[in-house]
């Protein structure tokens, strides 16, 4: 009985870094849409935006408001701010350049952990990055790319 127990266990705590992991989805948009979860519910999401773009969404946060700030940070190599459009616990982040927007998807893609905060306010949620390369490259793969297009701001 012990023995059992003992073994459920490791085989319990062998599947919960699994959890952590990205995972892609190709149901929704045109070209599917990848997922991270982080602490305290809330999930970084990369899809298929208008346009043909990427976008990045913060979900499972609601700001009560149209609009907050971020502070994004993958493995401490310096940290930017963001804006996001919110519509209750949905944040789709607005950049200011194609290569700002290039940059943020790039990091996830390569980095280990996404801290994410809210300017002035501290820390929201720490998201493992864990699988993001192969479940944001399923998105990209599917005509959701920034290739072929020239440095540019985004507003013009």
């Amino acid at each position: 009985m012990m023995k059992t127990s003992f073994l459920a266990l490791l085989l319990g705590l062998a599947a919960a870094p699994a959890a952590a992991q990205w995972s892609y989805d190709p149901a929704p948009q045109p070209s599917g849409r990848a997922t991270g979860a982080g602490t305290g519910g809330v999930s970084v999401a990369v899809e298929c935006g208008n346009g043909g773009l990427p976008a990045v969404l913060v979900e499972g946060y609601d700001p009560g408001a149209a609009e907050d700030i971020f502070v994004w940070e993958v493995d401490r190599y310096g940290e930017f701010l963001v804006a996001g459009s919110c519509t209750g616990p949905s944040c789709l982040l607005t950049f200011d350049s194609i290569e700002e927007a290039e940059s943020t998807i790039t990091g996830l893609r390569v980095g280990a952990r996404l801290a994410l905060g809210l300017y002035r306010r501290g820390a929201l949620s720490e998201v493992p990055l864990g699988g993001s390369d192969a479940a944001i490259g399923a998105v990209l793969a599917r005509s959701c790319d920034f290739v072929g297009l020239e440095p540019t701001n985004i507003d013009e």
